[in-house]
């Protein structure tokens, strides 16, 4: 494994010490193993000759407390293991989520990824017996040495079954590898799909999809099990002849053993010892070949943990600067998703002063929702830049620019947890008396009290129970958190009714007076009257931007020149807003 330097080599190194004490355990659980071959060479050629039940008693009493001994080594070995496994995902959990979140933010995260399976397979990989193979087999030389000191013969025959397990170890890994790998490829897909057909479970019962869905999975399932059909099929074939070829290696070094000793070259002592040495020397290696599988998982889980931290690696603190309390300011040349070749917005400049409100307006795909990810730092342009009081977003600490964003997305997700939680954005340090103003200002109050538990209430995961009003309104309580000075809003009131509506238009002036500046993306004209600039978007770029009342009479300017070439375009200003959506 390549320990470079990352947060996931970094938990590998912390391990080391454990390592090497499960090192030293082996060492001595392996000298004691000798006790075994030992007592039964004093038995056949001691005991049995003198007749002597004194020594019989002694060796058996020694034996008894090597095997307590033994037993309890190997019980802290076991202990160890599972701690490491437990130490490795709490130092590489975080550092690994966070990637995962950077990765779903550059738009490179794909359905079927599941990147806590590999932090869950690596981990019991840590934690299991299969790593003890490992640390056993360097003592494959010392058996097989010890068996040529016993006898030459002995030597050469656990030597020759030592290599050809060994072979067969190696002929397992070329012939399941392919085959594993093709596997964890199906799994994949075969898992996307089921968490796709999950996560969209109430439309798929609506149209009437379950059955096609439900089909297509089969068969995508159909060929993960074929896969790994093939593999288990082909490792078990290695593991049935591995085992039969030891067993046999076990009764033909007997019968060696018993051949020298008729000839009187050995003792029976002698047999039977090199029987149980060679049973020891060749467990690791079968145990490694049964195991195979899983370790195979286990290192491909790891490499991509280390492969997904060095392309998303830890981002650099930086240093805390003044909180924003002056202007926003936008110059964006192009811009648009991390992974899109073609800019989605372009040519974009505007500055907001403090206590600005400005509705951000535009018909379907005109960059919006763009707009609003570039504002809110999720993303940054790719040709000019975003600033806070003359600094550019991505110059800032992102943690304290967080804090200092609030951010409403069309599509509102809450988390499972309490609404209080929900609301203070799951700060570790929850001030009460924030969340009840974030609370009131998105004019939810009296809602989250008629729950069950008020603001203890545990909503569930996704806020299932929840309406989609209630669920906008709580995600707005949650982007007013804090009194941040920008506030982005997207489409903030296309689940709400009248009432809601109107708390909208309440929580923008609130924030208005206290010289917040915000942002709103809308398609419905009621949105404008708490705004006193307008931007209007079209096909990305930036037709108009101004004080309300100058871009509604320049609109209306439009509305009388075109009223000759088509009668119907004799509407009223306050209907501009339907059109340009239209």
């Amino acid at each position: 494994m390549d320990f470079k330097s990352s947060p996931v080599a970094e938990a590998m190194r912390s391990l080391r010490g454990g390592f090497l004490a499960i090192a030293l355990f082996s060492l001595v659980l392996n000298l004691l193993m000798l006790a075994g071959p030992l007592y039964m060479l004093q038995v056949y050629d001691r005991v049995l000759t003198s007749q002597s039940m004194e020594t019989l008693i002694a060796l058996s009493i020694l034996l008894a407390g090597v095997f307590v001994v033994s037993g309890c080594l190997d019980f802290i070995r076991l202990r160890i293991l599972s701690r490491l496994g437990a130490r490795f995902e709490l130092k590489a959990g975080t550092p690994i989520l966070e990637a995962v979140m950077r990765k779903k933010v550059d738009g490179k995260s794909m359905v079927g990824d599941n990147t806590l399976a590999d932090v869950n397979a690596f981990r019991d990989f840590l934690s299991g017996s299969t790593l003890i193979a490992f640390f056993d087999a360097p003592w494959v030389p010392i058996y097989i040495a010890i068996l040529f000191v016993l006898h030459p013969y002995l030597g050469w025959l656990g030597l020759a079954g030592a290599l050809t397990l060994l072979f067969l170890a190696m002929v397992n890994n070329s012939i399941s590898n392919k085959p594993m790998q093709k596997a964890a490829a199906a799994r994949h897909q075969c898992d996307g799909m089921f968490e796709t057909c999950e996560r969209n479970s109430e439309l798929i019962h609506s149209m009437g999809m379950k059955k096609d869905l439900a089909k297509r999975w089969a068969f995508l399932q159909f060929d993960t099990s074929r896969f790994k059909t093939q593999v288990t099929d082909r490792i078990s074939t290695i593991t049935t002849i591995s085992k039969t070829f030891r067993m046999a290696l076990q009764s033909g070094i007997l019968g060696l053993g018993a051949a020298l000793a008729i000839t009187g070259q050995t003792t029976a002592g002698v047999m039977i010892a090199a029987t149980i040495i060679l049973g020891r020397a060749l467990a690791p290696i079968d145990q490694a070949i049964g195991n195979w599988r899983t370790f195979i998982a286990a290192i491909g889980s790891y490499r991509k943990l280390k492969q997904l931290i060095i392309e998303y690696p830890e981002e650099k603190e930086r240093l805390s600067l003044a909180d924003a309390a002056s202007s926003l300011s936008v110059a964006i040349k192009k811009a648009g998703p991390p992974l899109s070749e073609n800019a989605t917005i372009s040519d974009i400049s505007f500055k907001l002063e403090a206590g600005d409100v400005v509705a951000v307006i535009g018909p379907s795909g005109s960059g919006k929702s763009t707009l609003a990810r570039m504002l809110t730092g999720v993303w940054y342009p790719q040709r000019g830049k975003v600033s806070l009081d003359g600094t550019a977003t991505d110059k800032w600490n992102h943690d304290q620019l967080g804090r200092q964003i609030g951010y409403l997305p069309q599509d509102v997700e809450l988390f499972e947890g309490t609404i209080k939680e929900n609301i203070s954005r799951f700060s570790a340090e929850v001030d009460d008396r924030k969340v009840l103003k974030a609370a009131v200002d998105a004019d939810v109050h009296e809602m989250i009290l008629g729950l069950p538990e008020g603001y203890e209430t545990r909503i569930g995961k996704d806020g299932f129970f929840l309406s989609g009003g209630q669920r906008q309104r709580l995600g707005l309580a949650r982007a007013l958190y804090g009194e941040p000075f920008v506030i982005v809003l997207d489409e903030p009131n296309s689940n709400l009714d009248a009432t809601g509506d109107s708390a909208l238009r309440r929580a923008v002036n609130s924030a208005r007076s206290r010289g917040a500046i915000t942002v709103v993306m809308t398609h419905r004209p009621s949105a404008l009257q708490a705004a006193n600039k307008v931007l209007v978007l079209e096909r990305g770029m930036q037709s108009a931007f101004g004080d309300k009342e100058e871009i509604l009479r320049g609109a209306t300017r439009t509305i009388v020149n075109n009223a000759q070439n088509n009668v119907q375009q004799q509407e009223n200003v306050s209907t501009f807003q339907e059109r340009v959506a239209k």
